[in-house]
């Protein structure tokens, strides 16, 4: 009866039901290449103005959940075109807008944006928003200074916010005496960097610290000395800041203990 009353579509219907069954069970067989989208690419960053305007007066509230799910979306893919346009910095940049006292923001944005996403002309803006409301911060100063100097080689611009650090009660004692081999490396300027490692000995206590100062001392001196003297330079000083002669061995002028040139080794700028 069935077969007589639909005919043709009866066995149209069973076909297709088939055709779909081995469908089904070959598509389940077929090993399918996986399909990626960065973040960058998918992430959705809203105006900042329109931001604003659908706050409706709850600005902190909305810059707060955009903390939270930027954190909780952060991924590990560089980015290195440097145009202020990383899908990160972009959220950053908004939650400065909605709440520009969150000092977390600038730092800790700051910082993953310089470390964990290479994006430094980003990293560098959230440290410069930051400091224009907290200009005596040591941690946005010292992080600005290691972003400028160590990664995008502007080196003047770097010392500069590592010396508005060097001074804070929370700074770290030795960053006076790295402040002044950068200083150094960017000037070679003997008899400065001579005259603030004798300043420091004079008003130092630590027995550490005073022994590092010391070696650094006699590198200087005995790198400066023993040039003049292997380039017969006039008025060269023969001894080195221990108060021992210099040696001449082999036709050349030499130190009587070994020492590392007063330098630090910059991180490769990109």
């Amino acid at each position: 009866m069935f077969k007589k009353k639909y005919g043709n579509n009866y066995f149209i219907l069973i076909a297709a039901i088939l055709f779909y069954t081995i469908a089904l069970f070959l598509h389940n067989l077929t090993t399918k290449p996986a399909i990626t989208v960065e973040k960058q690419d998918s992430a959705i960053n809203l105006r900042q103005d329109f931001l604003k305007f659908v706050s409706l007066g709850n600005k902190r509230l909305i810059a707060d959940l955009l903390w939270i799910q930027t954190l909780l979306e952060s991924d590990l893919v560089k980015y290195n075109k440097q145009d202020l346009n990383s899908w990160m910095y972009l959220r950053f940049r908004s939650i400065s807008e909605l709440d520009p006292k969150f000092y977390e923001n600038y730092l800790y944005g700051g910082m993953l944006l310089s470390i964990v996403k290479d994006d430094l002309q980003g990293a560098a803006d959230m440290y410069e928003r930051g400091l224009k409301l907290y200009p005596n911060d040591y941690k946005l100063n010292y992080n600005a200074g290691f972003n400028y100097y160590f990664e995008m080689g502007d080196f003047e611009r770097g010392l500069q916010h590592l010396e508005r650090a060097q001074d804070h009660p929370n700074s770290p004692a030795p960053l006076k005496y790295i402040i002044n081999k950068l200083r150094f490396e960017e000037s070679h300027d003997f008899e400065a960097a001579m005259e603030f490692l004798k300043f420091n000995l004079a008003n130092n206590k630590d027995p550490v610290l005073e022994k590092k100062l010391r070696a650094d001392l006699y590198a200087l001196k005995a790198e400066r000395d023993l040039d003049c003297l292997n380039s017969n330079g006039e008025n060269c000083e023969r001894v080195d800041s221990e108060g021992d002669r210099y040696l001449y061995r082999d036709g050349k002028w030499i130190s009587q203990q070994e020492f590392q040139p007063y330098r630090i080794h910059k991180k490769a700028i990109r």
